[in-house]
């Protein structure tokens, strides 16, 4: 037993010990060990900018001279006047040829004939729906020359209906340049669809 005891009693010691030295430590710090700060700045101003003991003599401004005026010579200005220009000629401008005279305008739709094409019957069987874009020729006469497919729906029923009906059906009034009927071209649309076409 009183092995056990001792180690007990050394434990506590040792327990007591370590404090008593933190203690200390601590103590010594607060006390003195430490650097104050009052010490260390003194003043700072005078460690970047120590004070002039001595300062250098003054010396008296130079004593003014007497200044003479300066004559200042201006060389009067030399103006030459041109003489009068001589007769002034005006060369007119070359003839330009004039526009043609008249109405000009492109081609008028008869909106009349501009129908939907009945559906080709495979075509709404399957379901198919599109809008199909024709570059068309337009003549003389009002009538639609010549149709191609610029942009086709997908399904080549409703873009070979689309060509037949255009040709068939579609008038217009020509296009006219100065005055006179003259052939032109357009794009046009022509759009399936099942509600619509029925």
């Amino acid at each position: 037993m009183p092995a056990k005891a001792n180690k007990g009693s050394l434990r506590v010691s040792g327990i007591v010990l370590a404090s008593l030295l933190q203690a200390g430590f601590v103590w010594a710090l607060i006390s003195g060990l430490q650097i104050r700060a009052s010490d260390v700045i003194r003043d700072p101003v005078n460690a970047f900018f120590p004070k002039d003991s001595a300062k250098p003599p003054q010396t008296p401004p130079p004593a003014a001279s007497e200044q003479l005026p300066v004559e200042v010579f201006v060389p009067k200005p030399v103006f030459e006047i041109a003489e009068p220009p001589g007769e002034t000629v005006i060369t007119p401008l070359p003839n330009r040829p004039m526009p043609p005279q008249g109405v000009e305008r492109g081609p008028v739709a008869l909106m009349a004939t501009h129908t939907i094409p009945p559906y080709p019957a495979l075509e709404a069987r399957l379901g198919a729906e599109g809008t199909v874009v024709l570059r068309i020729t337009i003549g003389t006469d009002g009538a639609v020359k010549a149709a191609q497919v610029v942009r086709s729906s997908g399904y080549e029923g409703l873009d070979r209906a689309a060509v037949a009906w255009v040709l068939a059906h579609w008038r217009y009034q020509p296009a006219l340049r100065s005055g006179t009927p003259v052939d032109s071209a357009a794009n046009v649309a022509v759009r399936f669809n099942l509600k619509s076409n029925g």
